[in-house]
């Protein structure tokens, strides 16, 4: 009696820890990105009353006679499956659409975690709102935007995202010139555009381009020709190139396009020369009135980081007061060979533990990391349906353990009433 009133307390305990667990999902129902746990049950030491033994030319054989000891949890295992997405609207939360986790650091020490409320603070660092962790990450390079995903993940890794402080300007180097020279112009006639070009520091400067009308050509192909002269005011009285277009006999322009180099008088730190190349393809030789001029040029002015997005890959794209884009940084997912041996550290952040193996870094979408959601946070995976299920089989489990008790109790009273 006394073994069975000990079964039946193992079998409360047992069914109690279940119940912790079942509150504890219930409890998360509406946690960011929680993933739901399940208690396992396995029975404890048997006793063997009487061992098996083999069959005889006479008899057969007898299997062992043994009597379990109770019940115990035999493990506390994580559902791992995807949370629902649910759109939030703002641009700093974030979602994993797959496997991987956001890693966030703070005092030296790296945690993991799938809850994408972040923010920036004060120092224009992206947060975690909850705890204040960094998000780690790789920065992109200031002049290029360029971002080297293959640098390792360190617990300095931040991602800073300077909105309102970083400018950023662009120096010309592609020039489009379209439109039409009047092919009934006359020997010496000229005509003249005016555009503004960018230097590397952001600065304008005037740029002057004339066309003037040759004699046609007295030999094969008697080709229309025009001298150009190309000149900067901020270069000096010098031409800074010169050349010849030629059309054919539909006016096509025979001129592809047209380098300058352009050295500044006052070069204020600038990059120098400016280096461009002025697409002339499009230029034509039609009877008509001349209508050429600068259609595109791809420099621009300084402008000051406003606002950004986070793409499907992680990538934090700045936008700029001068309507340019920039790849400012781009988030870093960790993956585990087991995430199921995480070890939960509250404030829904995870660690390494010798079971779950060391963090692998990447950025989203490569080696079966998963995709980014700007504006979406992962829900929980609680399945409230099936945890009331569960809920109500701990419930009569621990009754029928806890009548056990009280049977074995009873027969333990007989047992000293026979004494009286």
């Amino acid at each position: 009696m006394i073994q069975a009133l000990l079964s039946g307390i193992s079998g409360m305990k047992a069914f109690k820890s279940s119940l912790d667990v079942i509150g504890n999902n219930i409890a998360n129902i509406n946690t960011t990105a929680y993933k739901a746990s399940r208690a396992s049950f396995k029975e404890m030491l048997a006793q063997t009353l009487k061992p098996a033994s083999g069959p005889s030319s006479t008899t057969g054989g007898v299997n062992p006679f043994e009597v379990g000891l109770g019940v115990m949890v035999a493990s506390v295992d994580t559902d791992q499956r995807q949370g629902a997405m649910l759109a939030t609207g703002r641009e700093t939360d974030l979602a994993i659409e797959g496997n991987g986790y956001f890693a966030l650091s703070g005092g030296g020490r790296v945690s993991f975690t799938r809850d994408g409320t972040f923010a920036l603070d004060a120092a224009n660092n992206l947060v975690s709102t909850s705890t204040g962790l960094y998000v780690l990450g790789w920065m992109g390079d200031p002049n290029t935007g360029e971002i080297d995903t293959s640098s390792p993940i360190t617990a300095d890794s931040r991602i800073s995202i300077p909105v309102g402080k970083l400018a950023l300007a662009k120096q010309t180097s592609v020039i489009n010139v379209a439109g039409n020279l009047d092919a009934s112009a006359a020997e010496g006639d000229t005509y003249s555009i005016r555009f503004t070009i960018y230097d590397s520091l952001g600065l304008m400067h005037d740029v002057e381009m004339s066309f003037t009308k040759v004699a046609n050509q007295t030999t094969p192909p008697y080709e229309p020709t025009w001298e150009y002269s190309i000149s900067c005011p901020d270069a000096g009285a010098s031409p800074v190139a010169t050349g010849t277009i030629t059309f054919d006999s539909l006016g096509h322009s025979k001129v592809a396009s047209i380098p300058i180099a352009i050295t500044f008088s006052d070069p204020n730190g600038s990059t120098q020369p400016l280096v461009a190349t002025i697409d002339a393809s499009n230029i034509s030789q039609l009877n008509g009135d001349s209508t050429v001029d600068m259609t595109y040029q791809d420099g621009l002015p300084t402008g000051v980081l406003e606002s950004f997005s986070v793409d499907r890959y992680g990538v934090v794209i700045g936008r700029f007061s001068n309507g340019s884009a920039r790849r400012i940084a781009q988030i870093a997912l960790a993956d585990f060979n087991n995430p199921a041996g995480l070890a939960r550290s509250g404030n829904n952040l995870l660690s390494e533990t010798p079971n779950s193996g060391p963090a692998r870094f990447d950025a989203p979408g490569i080696g079966g990391l998963g995709m980014i959601n700007s504006g979406f946070l992962e829900g929980s995976n609680v399945d409230l349906a099936s945890e009331f299920a569960n809920m109500i089989v701990a419930q009569r489990g621990f009754q029928a353990n806890s009548r056990v008790i009280t049977v074995s109790d009873e027969v333990l009273q007989e047992m000293i009433s026979i004494k009286r």
